[in-house]
């Protein structure tokens, strides 16, 4: 009986899949929606200068920022979706190989990785000055680090 219970209960992962593709989709449309009201400010107001351009650059690196979070996001709905609900022999998500719960946390880490440096390039322009820029900086590069090193350490105890 508790054997068909714990079975049963993977479909509980259902939650979290819907929930991570939500925030794909609102991530994604906020973020396609920033540019365009962006560049919809742009024309209207009929500026092109170096100011507005770097102003238009800063909202595209968000924008970026945000796709990757909607892609970190929709990985995940994809790894869970595999591991817990997917038939094994379903050939669907096999671009992704998702084997095992490690591979969907390599592939999540990366991806964070990739989000914090993009993340820090969005902040820098916006810098008050050089101290606060290498404090940032020093802060990223040490969770960029720690994520590096999580990922060689469960890569070795495999």
């Amino acid at each position: 009986m508790f054997r068909r219970i714990l079975l049963a209960s993977r479909y509980l992962m259902v939650l979290p899949i819907i929930g991570s593709l939500l925030l794909t989709i609102s991530v994604v449309i906020s973020g396609l929606g920033l540019v365009f009201l962006k560049e919809w400010e742009l024309l209207r107001n009929g500026e092109y200068s170096a100011r507005t351009s770097k102003e238009l650059t800063l909202t595209v690196i968000d924008a970026i920022d945000m796709f990757l979070v909607g892609a970190i996001s929709y990985l995940i709905a994809v790894g869970l979706y595999i591991l817990f609900l997917s038939p094994e022999d379903d050939p669907s998500f096999r671009r992704f190989r998702i084997k095992k719960l490690a591979d969907l946390e390599s592939k999540v880490v990366g991806l964070v990785a990739v989000t914090l440096a993009v993340g820090f390039v969005g902040k820098a322009a916006e810098s008050p000055g050089a101290l606060a820029l290498l404090q940032g900086g020093a802060g990223v590069a040490l969770v960029i680090g720690a994520l590096c090193l999580f990922l060689k350490v469960s890569e070795t105890t495999e």
